[in-house]
């Protein structure tokens, strides 16, 4: 039996806002690089590169050109809105993902176009993970979320809770062709256990955190959330949610 997760009491500022934490982080100072793998060698994202020619409906075609795209191992992904009311505000919360992306932290060794001055060793992000070959359907992605969301953050759905958020969106339509799933359900929070993860470093590492709905959404326009499925997912969430209580649901 998983021991029980701390109940979400802690109120600390992160980033310019105030969140409540459920599960602590391990802090991350730096990485070191100790050893580069091959980039053709087996992994989850596959990049593929083409010549082509577009066809055109007046039988006329384009001169050849050159594309790449990048296919995640199940193409697609879900990320799942977790929302709460507090019963001591009474203020709407969202539960998002705190943790290490290795990637972002190695941005500033890139030709940056505008100057970076975060050091990305935690970045908030929505909890989300890509789907297996095996989840087909709308009950086969809703599955994942639920999955996903007890791996990342020992939560389950409450029956009756989930919200409809609408259709999935492209979030790099130019490179890849993942298009990521949104799904949205109630939790408590105080029912959270220790998260089983999925035995990477960096998920282990990650905690859990709730912040004010439309506070979230006011830390994605400032730059100190960079994740769109968050803005994306809080801010239709934020707009149902509206409609509802204008029409007294």
């Amino acid at each position: 039996m998983k021991r029980p997760a701390p109940e979400a009491k802690r109120r600390i500022r992160i980033l310019g806002g105030t969140v409540q934490v459920i599960r602590p982080w391990r802090r991350v100072a730096g990485i070191r690089i100790v050893g580069r793998l091959d980039s053709a060698g087996p992994g989850f994202l596959r990049l593929e590169r083409f010549r082509a020619r577009n066809l055109y409906r007046d039988d006329g075609d384009s001169e050849p050109y050159r594309f790449e795209v990048l296919h995640r191992r199940g193409v697609d992904a879900v990320a799942i809105v977790p929302f709460y009311l507090d019963r001591r505000t009474r203020r709407f919360m969202v539960i998002c993902k705190v943790g290490f992306r290795p990637g972002l932290y190695l941005r500033h060794r890139l030709p940056l176009a505008a100057r970076d001055r975060r050091k990305y060793t935690s970045v908030i992000e929505a909890v989300a993970g890509s789907l297996e070959p095996g989840d087909r359907g709308e009950a086969g992605i809703t599955a994942r979320a639920a999955a996903e969301l007890f791996e990342e953050t020992g939560l389950q759905p409450i029956a009756g809770g989930s919200r409809d958020l609408g259709a999935g969106f492209f979030p790099s339509h130019g490179q890849s062709t993942e298009k990521v799933h949104l799904r949205a359900c109630r939790v408590d929070p105080r029912r959270a256990i220790d998260p089983p993860g999925d035995g990477s470093v960096n998920e282990s590492d990650a905690g859990t955190i709730a912040i004010e709905g439309r506070r979230l959404i006011a830390m994605c326009r400032a730059g100190l959330i960079e994740d769109p499925k968050l803005e994306i997912g809080v801010t239709r969430l934020l707009f149902l949610l509206s409609r509802r209580n204008q029409r007294g649901d």
